[in-house]
């Protein structure tokens, strides 16, 4: 029997019992088969849309702003605070050193080439102005005194021969014009041993040996910087030590050319240093560069700080802050109330009872959780201080 046609009635009937409930089955299969084909391409070409987003119960946006229900659960996340006039406030922190007054210090090398055979101070010792400070063995100390020592010699041949001349001209031995030669050459000899003495004077140093001088502190002071050892050749150019009276110090800070704008000398500045939370030294403004730095972009800001106990150290590390004087009509908020979205800043500003607009708004930076808004609100207003992005989010799902 073929089996790839179809049997009608009359064929099945002439099939033995077996064949014929196997028959019966395959048809019931296929039929089966058909029906769930067609059903599934009902539900493929007949799906119903999807419907709209739930809303949040209690809670309405529109483009700008939100409202509230009275009951809305909304609430336990916002917080609601005031708008109050910005006073005076402080400035970000800038990084700022101590330094040594350069107005009272005083910079010393050696006024002559030579080595150094003696170092009596280290740095960060107390010195007394004429205290030694090192010792240097040079050639030129020993020509300078044997120009002093000739010098002396040549004063004193000149001194005896005008004495001697002046008596023989008293005698009547010699003419009064060979008294007057003799003073000439005695006054010359003079000044050449003005001069000789002039030039070791000016040295500022001790002497020893015919070959060694000593430097001498200049000033009451602390060593505040050392660059020699002994045995180290040295010479006039070179600066080997300095030394600083201390009861002052300054503060300078490195700042940004547009943060140094409206700074000015008298404006007020805090120090502060993070190791010492205790630690705070307010004072003025003593100089802003008129020169910036032409590598680092910067501006020098100094202060003059009064030091004396000696407990602020050169080159110690510290914040520098400058307060800066409310503007006029400046309001201040809460910084988490501000909400950016890269081009604008805003905060949602309650207008009535739980209706909230979005307003743009001009500001500063935060300091210390506040910021300073120049332009878009007023005194006594209400803004979302917490909460800012449930209110974004809002307006973002009803577009």
């Amino acid at each position: 029997m073929a089996w790839g046609r179809f049997m009608n009635h009359g064929d099945i009937a002439a099939l033995p019992p077996a064949t014929k409930t196997l028959s019966s089955t395959a048809t019931m299969l296929l039929g089966a088969a058909f029906c769930g084909l067609a059903a599934l391409g009902a539900l493929s070409f007949h799906q119903a849309p999807p419907g709209e987003p739930p809303r949040a119960g209690g809670m309405k946006a529109g483009e700008q702003d939100v409202t509230l229900a009275q009951g809305a659960p909304q609430w336990a996340a916002l917080r609601i605070g005031t708008v109050k006039p910005a006073g005076a406030a402080w400035s970000d922190a800038f990084p700022a050193r101590f330094r040594v007054d350069e107005s009272r210090a005083a910079r010393i090398g050696t006024p002559l080439a030579g080595r150094v055979t003696r170092v009596l101070v280290e740095l960060g010792d107390p010195v007394k102005a004429g205290q030694p400070l090192f010792s240097v063995t040079s050639a030129d100390v020993a020509a300078l005194r044997v120009e002093q020592q000739r010098a002396q010699v040549e004063r004193s041949v000149a001194q005896e021969k005008h004495d001697r001349i002046a008596s023989m001209v008293e005698a009547h031995a010699l003419p009064g014009k060979d008294e007057m030669e003799a003073g000439a050459q005695l006054r010359e000899a003079e000044l050449g041993l003005r001069l000789a003495n002039a030039k070791l004077a000016s040295l500022r140093v001790s002497t020893g040996a015919d070959n060694e001088l000593t430097v001498l502190s200049p000033r009451d002071g602390v060593v505040v910087e050392k660059s020699l050892l002994a045995a180290q050749q040295v010479s006039p150019d070179q600066k080997l030590m300095e030394v600083a009276d201390t009861s002052e110090v300054w503060a300078v800070a490195e700042i940004f050319e547009s943060d140094a704008q409206g700074l000015a000398p008298g404006a007020r500045a805090r120090l502060t240093r993070a190791e010492l939370p205790g630690f705070s030294c307010d004072a003025k403004v003593d100089m802003v560069s008129s020169v910036v730095d032409p590598e680092a972009h910067t501006v020098s800001v100094r202060m003059v700080v009064p030091n004396p106990d000696h407990s602020l150290r050169p080159n110690t590390y510290v914040e520098m802050r400058f307060e800066q004087p409310a503007q006029p009509g400046a309001m201040e908020i809460a910084a988490s109330a501000l909400v950016s979205d890269g081009a604008e800043k805003y905060v949602y500003v309650e207008q009535e009872r739980g209706h909230f607009v979005r307003r743009q708004v001009v500001a500063g930076s935060a300091s210390r959780n506040r910021v300073v808004v120049t332009s878009g609100l007023k005194d006594g207003e209400r803004v979302v201080e917490e909460g800012s992005a449930l209110l974004d989010n809002a307006i973002a799902l009803s577009h």
